[in-house]
């Protein structure tokens, strides 16, 4: 059973950048800095609470020479973010002392992008983080700390179809937030930066994960691929208007190479990319120049 979001991710040109931006001006933390296990080349970091649970995990890989996105239609669009009711007065003040990206209130949230054009909605909700998962390297105390990944829009052609996948095949009710919208233009969506990927649901363990490519194939859904990351297992797949969709494990977790005090703090890698860890860190450094 699908117990909520596991994680979201996009692209983005700049590490250095995106690093920026949500580990000191949203105050998550960097609890993996790994690579792209399909292309080794590309850097892939993950951002969440402090413990790097599921659940609050944006995560983004790098392409530097990416271009811009045009969402035109079949997108992911806008992900909410939870903080803590009364805390979007001062969520608004810090986003405009940084600047950023198209930051506009509304009675839905606070809304921005980051420097890429990724899009965020801050949402007050009647919770707060806990002290365990409290980021600690911030200044944004923990009353106004960012929470958990609460949903996302989908921007589809077919609307209907979308909405009864979800209902039917993923089994989810609406979680409040995310919409499903009309695409209401014809021309062709590009991926570029700031792009939203693909969109994880989580489940407990590596045998759900596998239930639901069971499931899947029994639905004459095509698998785009079924891996284990180490870190947790992965099944992907296209919901009827192409968006890519991610079934992923709570388990085993980051703290499998790294402990949770240390999280994010080195390149991590799965075993096995061990044994390609000195090509790995040269080809990193040399896209770094």
């Amino acid at each position: 059973m699908i117990t909520g979001i596991h994680h979201v991710s996009a692209f983005t040109k700049s590490a250095e950048q995106n690093r920026a931006f949500y580990t000191e001006v949203l105050g998550l933390r960097l609890v993996k800095n790994t690579v792209n296990q399909n292309n080794t080349r590309m850097r892939h970091l993950f951002y969440g609470d402090y413990q790097g649970n599921p659940g609050t995990l944006l995560t983004f890989f790098e392409i530097k020479r990416l271009g811009r996105a045009r969402r035109e239609h079949d997108y992911y669009g806008t992900t909410y973010l939870g903080v803590p009711r009364g805390s979007l007065d001062y969520w608004e003040t810090r986003l405009e002392k940084a600047d950023v990206l198209g930051l506009e209130r509304s009675d839905a949230g606070l809304y921005f992008q980051d420097q890429d054009t990724f899009q965020i909605l801050l949402v007050e909700v009647d919770e707060m983080i806990s002290a365990e998962n409290a980021t600690k390297h911030t200044d944004i105390p923990i009353e106004k700390q960012i929470i958990r990944i609460l949903g996302m829009d989908w921007h589809v052609t077919d609307p209907e179809k979308s909405t009864q996948f979800q209902q039917e095949f993923l089994e989810i009710e609406s979680d409040g937030f995310s919409k499903v919208i009309p695409s209401v233009s014809d021309e062709k969506t590009r991926m570029g930066r700031g792009s939203l990927d693909h969109l994880a649901y989580r489940v407990g363990t590596k045998e759900e994960v596998e239930q639901w490519r069971q499931k899947a194939l029994d639905a004459g859904l095509e698998i785009v691929e079924f891996a284990d990351r180490a870190y947790f297992t992965s099944l992907y797949f296209r919901e009827p208007n192409g968006l890519l969709i991610e079934i992923a494990s709570d388990t085993p977790g980051f703290a499998i190479d790294e402990t949770t005090e240390t999280l994010g703090e080195t390149l991590a890698l799965p075993p096995f990319l061990e044994d390609k860890r000195a090509e790995i860190e040269f080809n990193l450094k040399e896209n770094d120049k």
